[in-house]
């Protein structure tokens, strides 16, 4: 399936199953994309400032030029070059928001390029790998799961962003599939001071949480799902990831984490406290297909036995 940036720019959404030589090729073409929105931000933004900033300095001219009708060119020429300039403010403004919409989460493509990066090895040259990826806004309406009142007053909004989706076949023939969902919470409260003043109080909260499914041939890996505890064991994951559910049935495992607070998945992380999400998603796999390999090494074992 082809990539259709025009679609793309009104949906915001790309969507696309083909070889993953094909992917990575757009996901470098959304890169480069993003790099020439980022940049005509910058510009119209400096020009909005820069347009703003003169018809300031034009209206001052006005307001201090001397009365009397040997300056009443200068008046009337800054007073034309103060609306002019406001009017260049508004336009270099609204290319500014327009070109600010069109702005990536840079995180988004840079996760999902990472990690196919990772599993290059594992996935044929010509396997069909789906990838969907999301860049419409978190606190979209679309996505609000609901609203409620705490009992202490607060109103609450809470989101789910299930922006990331990799479902492919590896070369052993286990069926994959990685998902990440944002999740958010906006909290408000409006309050009357001892002043009389009115006061709303803002507050967020967001968090991640990784999914990967694997799917198995039972004949390859008999009593898997009795393999729970050790499969609990041989879970290893980065400062900041969690285990919010590990279940292991005949044919398949699967492994939700969750991550508190900020993810970077660029090729370094940025602060200490940030998670590098695409090692917690390569750490998942590794510490699941260790449970296959083990799973094998007993069957192996009782089959000589």
């Amino acid at each position: 399936m082809a990539f259709n940036i025009d679609r793309f720019r009104e949906e915001r959404v790309y969507r696309c199953s083909g070889p993953l030589s094909e992917l990575r090729a757009d996901l470098d073409r959304l890169r480069l994309l993003d790099m020439a929105v980022e940049k005509s931000r910058r510009e119209w933004g400096q020009a909005a400032l820069l347009c703003l900033g003169a018809a300031v300095v034009a209206v001052a001219v006005r307001m201090t030029a001397e009365a009397g009708p040997e300056h009443a060119g200068l008046r009337q020429l800054s007073m034309g070059a103060a609306v002019l300039l406001l009017a260049g403010t508004v336009g270099t403004f609204v290319r500014y928001l327009r070109f600010r919409r069109l702005d990536l989460d840079n995180r988004r493509y840079t996760l999902a390029s990472q990690v196919l990066h990772r599993l290059r090895q594992d996935i044929g040259a010509r396997a069909p790998v789906k990838l969907v990826l999301d860049f419409t806004p978190v606190d979209g309406e679309e996505k609000l799961l609901g609203k409620r009142v705490t009992r202490s007053g607060w109103n609450v909004e809470d989101f789910s962003d299930p922006w990331f989706t990799l479902q492919t076949r590896l070369l052993d023939g286990t069926h994959l599939r990685i998902g990440m969902v944002q999740r958010l919470q906006k909290r408000s409260r409006t309050r009357r001071s001892s002043s009389g003043r009115y006061k709303t109080k803002h507050r967020k909260r967001s968090w991640a949480v990784i999914q990967v499914l694997l799917r198995v041939k039972p004949e390859r890996h008999p009593d898997l799902a009795l393999l729970e505890p050790e499969a609990r064991q041989a879970v290893k994951l980065p400062v900041g990831v969690s285990v919010a559910r590990l279940q292991l049935d005949e044919d398949r495992m699967f492994l939700r984490t969750v991550v508190e607070g900020e993810w970077s998945a660029g090729q370094a992380v940025e602060t200490g406290s940030e998670v590098d999400a695409p090692r917690a998603v390569v750490m998942m796999l590794l510490s699941l297909f260790q449970v296959l390999n083990y799973s094998k090494h007993l069957h192996k074992q009782a089959k000589a036995s």
